[in-house]
């Protein structure tokens, strides 16, 4: 006994008689035996759990001999003095023989844990590196991304210029035509600008047009009939007049979706409430105005040929017979 209390003090069975063995010992009484978050081989954790159990039972053997009353109530100096030196001394050699016995395995516990906190450091460490990584992998596609971007926009914006420098020459020579100003400049930019704007909006035609209506609801409802939940901004354009409805300028996040939408506004025809709606592209003033000649066109050719059906497919109009039979215009 005078080992023991060297060991661990004089005070060793004070209060919580275990709370003075060493940590890895206190930590096995209290480990679960179920533990399965702890990855070491079979053989170690039976013996592991072998102690732990044994542990256990010699705390109860202290917790029974000094009459403990429930979980709460610990042994004490008090209760361990009333205690016959029999008693006591057979409580001592039996913890003195648990500890004695597990020592070795206590011992590769301990190593094991340390090579663990090792592995785990050496595992953060390698998480930061591939982290790192990821974000040099990400910062040079931006990089790439805008350097893609102000490519484009270069080229376009070169490309006006050019045409720009080119009709300032022609109008130098020719002194009866006026010459273009400041103002006729940022017009070409403006309309640079615009197109790339252009390229993201899409025109609902025949959405009639009520007095306080909910214009959201009413584009949400058109394209969720195609299968299509994008998010959007639309706004009527043009003047209101009676009995004529606007149509509708829809904006979404890409280009993407604009080339979606127009591919599948087709199955309007197939509904019945929107089979009068029509999508069709954003366009300029010039493009609209083309588009225009060319339906005027196309309504002159259909009357003077009723057996043929007209249509405009990439701005030009082309017909097929009405029995289906394809034909070029």
């Amino acid at each position: 006994s005078r080992g023991i209390n060297a060991e661990y003090g004089d005070c060793a069975f004070t209060h919580r008689p275990y709370h003075r063995l060493p940590a890895c010992i206190y930590k096995l009484v209290y480990m679960p035996s179920d533990r399965t978050d702890i990855s070491f081989d079979g053989t170690q954790l039976r013996e592991w759990r072998c102690a732990n159990e044994e542990i256990r039972g010699w705390v109860e053997e202290v917790r029974t001999a000094t009459k403990c009353k429930g979980v709460a109530d610990d042994p004490d100096k008090e209760k361990l003095m009333r205690l016959n030196k029999e008693a006591l001394v057979t409580l001592i050699m039996s913890g003195y023989n648990v500890t004695k016995s597990y020592e070795d395995v206590f011992d590769t516990f301990q190593r094991d844990v340390e090579n663990l906190k090792t592995d785990v450091i050496e595992s953060q460490k390698k998480v930061i590196q591939v982290q790192e990584q990821l974000l040099e992998v990400h910062s040079q596609n931006m990089d790439s991304v805008k350097k893609t971007v102000k490519t484009v926009v270069g080229d376009t914006v070169q490309s006006e210029i050019k045409l720009y420098s080119r009709v300032v020459s022609e109008s130098a020579a020719n002194t009866t035509s006026p010459s273009l100003t400041k103002d006729d400049f940022r017009n070409v930019v403006k309309s640079v600008v615009a197109e790339g704007d252009r390229s993201k909006n899409i025109m609902i035609f025949g959405l009639p047009e009520a007095e306080h209506e909910d214009l959201s609801a009413s584009v949400t409802e058109v394209l969720q009939q195609i299968g299509e939940k994008p998010k959007f901004e639309a706004a009527r354009v043009g003047s209101k007049k009676p009995e004529k409805c606007r149509p509708i300028k829809v904006s979404v996040s890409s280009s993407s979706f604009v080339h979606q939408i127009l591919l599948k506004s087709k199955d309007l025809r197939n509904s019945e409430k929107f089979r009068k709606v029509f999508i069709d592209l954003d366009l300029s003033p010039e493009e609209r105005q083309q588009q225009k000649e060319l339906v005027q066109t196309m309504r002159e050719m259909a009357a003077k040929c009723t057996d043929k059906h007209f249509y405009i497919h990439n701005g030009r109009i082309c017909s097929r017979d009405r029995s289906n039979s394809k034909a070029g215009s």
